[in-house]
């Protein structure tokens, strides 16, 4: 238990440093500060009874959209539970924040010590947690959802590691990082995914050549790779309910018109200097070196960084005197592939994150299409200061003498700490959570729309008037009609008329919707903005528009339950298989 107190005082003093903005009483402007109307939103939904969650009515001036099918919805699913379970969406939203922050500094520690021991996975947890980009996400962008993306990270990396070590609890800890990396951030699982693959396959490389016996155990760590990926097929069927239709049906919003103008990558590039230099600011991103927020890697990083560089020259250097001897056939004592190959892997791939970030990755970047949504080139700091922080962490493999790699982990943590912590706090709070954070419906309609209009349906006007709550369809001369239900995604109305007369839903039309009349399914139409519409014969007649899954979603969704019930029973075998190993032993 005492060995775990410098673990337990590291992570509070960060994580506390990290949070200490959340303790004010009221909370602060962002960026993005959409995440209370995405936290109600969600929850009005599954209070409908829907899940997953697809649809959104109140966004796009209150004829809806698709938000949840395109925007990772875990943070909000797991908003929605704080809200639920009584704290106001302020305070949930503050937890989401200091959930991340912990779980980012457990998962880097685990991860760090599983590499080079409980010192370095102090350092590692300490680097990454307090990384200034961390706090740009946080309290400048309010980037959530990449704040989350960027906590699983290492989780991914740590069950990797474990399945590699052939250690039995490798596989839970790699779904769970790479589910909620699926779920929380489309982005930073695009660009990670690759890097995390050729991380795995230079260290499983490595622990093959660490053990002496390269080809007997190259076909073991062959082994071990082929569960990595068959369990990298398996988070994907988990997550799949989301991530299919995401990509499969994006073409029916208008997504694709972000990615031009201000959003367009080339606009966005860095330079080399912005890594060093600690400006810092509450702007915008903007063509040159001179943007309005920070890109700096921090003091205590960099320090750690230029210090496993001249103990890694040193092992080179060693390592070259080695083999001169052993041609001489002196006997001397092989370096651990640790001191060499570890941190030239970590410094390859934080290279080719960073090389990403510059206008000279430009060709790359122009020839593949699927980079266009990745928007913000510097997004690749997510890696940069993943990498980072491991290179931080591996300094303690150098030094040998346990008193002093304790010494130099105190002092460099509180390096790190202090010339950090004034990054990880807000421009202004505000006098009213009100002002911002707010679960009014109409005020979401007429408010927020603007601000994400990104998956509003492809047909529907750029700007059209908001539509208020309580009107679900919209009026026509010479009809009745009386509202029996308004759900998020089915709608019902009455409706009386002396002519054939076109009845105009307040939805936007979107693949899925389908109208009913008199319980039966009728041709659709459009109204004059893209809305969802339909030809009623005179009489009187009960109208439904329900919001049911195209075969894509229901094939992903059918794919993660089939997956997640073949998980629980793996579990289940899994946990009888220990309880009966323990009850033997």
């Amino acid at each position: 238990m005492f060995k775990r107190i410098p673990t337990w005082f590291f992570g509070f003093i960060t994580v506390l440093a990290v949070c200490l903005p959340l303790f004010e009483p009221t909370f602060f402007r962002l960026h993005d500060y959409v995440h209370a109307a995405r936290i109600i939103e969600i929850i009005r939904a599954l209070q409908d009874g829907n899940f997953p969650v697809r649809w959104s009515s109140n966004f796009g001036y209150g004829y809806g959209m698709p938000l949840f099918e395109f925007y990772a919805p875990l943070p909000y699913y797991t908003g929605a539970l704080f809200y639920t379970l009584g704290l106001n969406v302020v305070a949930a939203i503050k937890m989401l924040f200091f959930l991340c922050s912990l779980m980012t500094f457990i998962g880097m520690y685990k991860l760090g010590s599983k590499l080079f021991g409980k010192a370095g996975g102090i350092l590692s947890a300490v680097a990454l947690t307090m990384a200034p980009y961390r706090a740009v996400n946080l309290y400048v962008r309010g980037a959530l959802s990449e704040a989350w993306g960027i906590m699983a990270l290492p989780w991914v990396l740590f069950g990797a590691v474990q399945i590699i070590k052939k250690e039995k609890n490798g596989w839970l800890s790699l779904l769970f990082g790479l589910v909620v990396l699926f779920l929380s951030h489309n982005i930073t699982t695009l660009i990670f995914i690759p890097i995390s693959i050729l991380f795995v396959i230079g260290y499983s490389l490595m622990t093959a050549w660490k053990n002496g016996h390269f080809k007997k155990d190259f076909v073991m760590q062959l082994l071990q790779l082929i569960k990595v990926g068959a369990l990298y097929i398996f988070g994907v069927a988990l997550a799949a309910f989301y991530i299919f239709p995401a990509f499969l049906e994006k073409d029916y919003t208008k997504v694709n018109a972000i990615f031009s103008g201000y959003f367009a990558y080339s606009n966005h590039f860095l330079y080399i200097r912005q890594f060093f230099i600690p400006n810092w600011g509450y702007g915008g991103s903007v063509w040159g070196p001179d943007d309005g927020l920070s890109f700096f890697l921090g003091y205590g990083q960099l320090f750690g960084l230029a210090l496993v560089l001249i103990w890694l020259l040193k092992a080179i250097m060693m390592k070259l005197r080695e083999l001169k001897l052993k041609q001489q056939h002196i006997t001397v004592v092989n370096q651990s592939p640790t001191y060499i190959f570890m941190p030239v892997l970590c410094l390859l791939l934080m290279g080719v994150a960073a090389f990403m970030t510059l206008l000279k990755s430009k060709p790359i970047w122009d020839v593949l299409p699927f980079m266009v949504a990745v928007q913000f080139p510097w997004r690749w700091l997510s890696v940069i200061i993943l990498f980072l922080a491991l290179l931080v962490g591996m300094a303690t493999v150098y030094i040998r003498h346990k008193f002093l790699r304790y010494i130099y982990v105190v002092v460099l943590s509180f390096i790190i700490i202090f010339t950090n912590l004034s990054y990880f706090k807000p421009e202004s709070y505000l006098k009213n959570n009100d002002d911002l954070y707010f679960t009014d419906a109409n005020r979401i309609r007429s408010q927020m729309s603007a601000i994400l209009p990104d998956y509003i349906p492809k047909q529907m006007p750029d700007e059209f008037a908001y539509n208020p709550v309580g009107n679900v369809v919209m009026p026509a001369a010479g009809v009745e009609e009386k509202v029996i239900e308004d759900k998020v995604q089915e709608k019902k109305v009455q409706v009386v008329t002396n002519t054939l007369t076109e009845i105009n839903f307040a939805i936007a039309d979107y693949p899925g919707w389908t109208v009913l009349i008199d319980g039966k399914v009728s041709k659709k139409t459009q109204g004059k903005i893209g809305n969802l519409a339909v030809m009623v014969p005179q009489g009187s007649h009960e109208i439904t528009a329900q919001f049911r899954d195209t075969p894509i979603r229901a094939y992903s969704d059918e794919v993660s339950l089939v997956a997640f019930i073949l998980f629980l029973v793996i579990f289940a075998i899994y946990r009888y298989q220990q309880k009966r190993a323990s009850y033997v032993g």
